[in-house]
């Protein structure tokens, strides 16, 4: 197997709602696909959609990997708006 194939499984969903099941049906068809290609893409975005916490955690960890403090910020941001007033009086 090659480096792009992906090892695909079977997915079974117990006890869905008739509602829910003919809602999806009708997406699906709406868009010309059918119920099982609707169930892959909606299946799919969702997992590649990061959730808050993964990106709450991105965030931390490149926060970690830069030596930049907030405090250091706030005194660039205030040293920028300190020569702005000088050079503009």
């Amino acid at each position: 197997m090659n480096s792009t194939e992906e090892i695909t499984t079977n997915l079974t969903v117990r006890a869905l709602p008739a509602r829910v099941r003919a809602t999806l049906a009708a997406r699906a068809k709406a868009r010309r696909q059918s119920l099982n290609a609707y169930l892959l893409d909606v299946l799919s975005r969702e997992a590649s959609t990061p959730t808050m916490d993964e990106v709450l955690a991105d965030i931390d960890s490149a926060r970690a990997s830069v030596e930049f403090s907030t405090d250091d910020a706030v005194a660039a941001v205030r040293a920028v708006r300190d020569a702005e007033e000088t050079r503009w009086g």
